[in-house]
């Protein structure tokens, strides 16, 4: 039996223009957060920084963002959905950004988590512990493999042992309480995605997030998403923002 290919199927794979599209609305993102991170000051409210965001889209020329920015300090990075509110920014704070923007419909997507003045051991752990799960996922990519839930369980059970899931902010979820990531496109949520029990295969041109988190009850979370295109033999990483322990911890100047 042939099988025919659904719309869902066709829009995932990018030709070069709608690429091209994707690859420029992440780099104007990229000079978001850049100036973004030169504003940051003690006491600045995360709703200070969500509309500077917006007001930076403009000012590139991509008014139309992927989706309401998120922006969180402290304790509110724990909070996958947080919208940013009059919390202040405190030294030993994590901070949390997500946004991205869109270019002739077609959209970004990322995510960086920084800590405001030097992280804790714990802190450091975490967030080395998400990095790493993330590098576990883009090596099963890298080497061909194109099974969803394969490339999700690669994260998600390395994290599994390490965090017990009654201490992670959505109890009931074993590990990062949503999916490894998604197909990005017109709409930010796209097919396929990368859930534990999807049955997705990745076809080859489509532009995938992957995005590991840990989400710690009342202390904070990090979450760490970059933008891949998968390639006939593994992928090619569309986000170019450091994410290297060293580059994230910001001191106030």
């Amino acid at each position: 039996m042939t099988h025919i290919k659904l719309i869902h199927e066709i829009r995932a794979v990018k030709s070069k223009k709608e690429l091209a599209n994707i690859i420029k609305a992440q780099r104007i993102s990229e000079g978001v957060l850049l100036d973004v991170l030169n504003t940051l000051k003690t006491n600045i409210t995360e709703i200070e920084v969500a509309n500077f965001i917006k007001k930076s889209f403009i000012k590139y020329g991509a008014p139309i963002l992927s989706f309401p920015p998120i922006v969180a300090f402290g304790k509110n990075t724990a909070n996958i959905h947080h919208e940013p509110g009059k919390s202040k920014l405190k030294v030993g704070d994590n901070i949390m950004f997500d946004f991205g923007g869109t270019v002739n419909h077609y959209c970004s997507d990322m995510t960086r988590t920084y800590f405001w003045g030097n992280p804790s051991k714990k802190q450091k752990k975490v967030y080395s512990d998400v990095l790493h799960a993330m590098e576990l996922a883009l090596t099963k990519i890298g080497r061909g493999e194109k099974r969803a839930k394969v490339i999700d369980a690669s994260a998600r059970q390395f994290l599994n042992k390490k965090y017990d899931k009654k201490k992670l902010a959505l109890s009931e979820v074993e590990g990062f309480p949503h999916g490894l990531g998604h197909g990005v496109g017109t709409v930010i949520h796209e097919w396929p995605n990368f859930k534990p029990k999807s049955e997705d295969t990745l076809p080859v041109g489509c532009v995938m997030t992957i995005e590991p988190g840990i989400y710690l009850k009342g202390k904070g979370g990090v979450r760490i998403e970059d933008m891949v295109l998968i390639t006939k033999n593994g992928y090619k990483n569309l986000t170019d923002v450091p994410k290297n322990l060293n580059s994230i911890i910001l001191q106030e100047n």
